[in-house]
Formats: C-alpha cells, structure tokens, sequence
C-alpha cells in the first residue's frame, strides 16, 4: 500500500483527530487556568489573607459560563441541526453505502441514534424544556 492509497482510505481521520487535537488544547488551557487561579489563592492564604471575591468566582465561572441567561446549556436548534445532520448522512451511507455489511449495519445504527436524538431535540425544543444544570 502506497502513501497516496492510505490518504485516500483514511482521508477523512484528519476531521476527527483535528478535532480530539482542539479539544485537548482547550482541556489543557482550561486545567492551566484554574492550576494559576488555585496558586494565587494558594498563595493568599499563606499569607493569611482573604482572597479577593472576583478570583474566587473566576472559578465558579468556568462552569457556569456555558449555560445562558435562562440556565439552559446550548441551544437546541443547534441540537436539531447537528443530529438532522448525522441522522441523514448516516441513513444516505447506510442505504447506498457500497461498503461492507458492517459498515452498513453501523451506518443504519448510528443513523437511527441519531434520528432518535434528532426527535427528542425537537420535543425539547417545541416544549422550552432546558437542559439538567448539576
């Protein structure tokens, strides 16, 4: 097997390996500055000080920042758009797919997990229902 035959096999892992990339930089960077946040409160308290109040909700806030005004975590038109998405692409590969019969049977099983997903997106959406805040 040639270099140009595995690109073209694997072509399409840069999207995912792309994506677990940015989503360790962004762990690293979130771990990085709450490790800061907690040495400077470190060091307030070897001092015996009170740390101030705004870097105290500096760590509150990483968690609360995702969610918006109403308290729900993202939007579910976005939730509709990303499983309608999947549950097409996945149901298009799993009925005119020309792989093997595994790849079928997960195309057709991703696209119906999707399609379920898709469904309760849209009950949550129509009903203003939000998203669990733990």
């Amino acid at each position: 097997m040639t270099a140009t035959d595995l690109f073209n096999s694997y072509w399409w892992l840069i999207f995912p390996l792309f994506g677990m990339g940015m989503g360790l930089v962004a762990m690293l960077g979130h771990f990085r500055h709450r490790s800061e946040t907690l040495k400077l409160i470190k060091t307030y308290a070897d001092q015996g000080k009170e740390p101030p109040a705004a870097l105290l909700e500096a760590l509150r806030s990483d968690e609360d920042r995702v969610y918006n005004c109403r308290g729900r975590r993202r939007s579910h038109w976005t939730q509709i758009a990303v499983f309608g998405s999947l549950a097409v692409a996945f149901g298009y590969f799993g009925y005119y797919g020309e792989g093997g019969s595994v790849f079928i049977a997960l195309a057709l099983g991703f696209g119906m997990g999707s399609a379920i997903l898709l469904l309760i997106s849209i009950i949550r959406a129509l009903t203003g229902s939000s998203l669990p805040k733990e």
